[in-house]
């Protein structure tokens, strides 16, 4: 049985790819950079919304100890 040239697999296929190369095509290589930047702009949205979350939290309870010292 031969065996396989050394190879490496594309990061946004996975098809095989000589060894040391990254991407198959320019356009895996531009979808893959596209996807990494939606996952970078949904985790900011995120933290965001979760901060956004906190903060309004945090005044209701601080409103609700206001009005239950008044």
């Amino acid at each position: 049985m031969a065996a396989l040239p050394e190879h490496g697999h594309c990061e946004n296929c996975g098809d095989p790819v000589p060894f040391g190369e990254h991407f198959c095509s320019d356009g895996c290589s531009d979808e893959y950079a596209k996807d990494i930047r939606e996952a970078k702009r949904l985790d900011t949205r995120f933290y965001v919304i979760m901060g956004i979350v906190i903060a309004g939290v945090a005044a209701a309870a601080y409103a609700v100890k206001i009005l239950l010292l008044s």
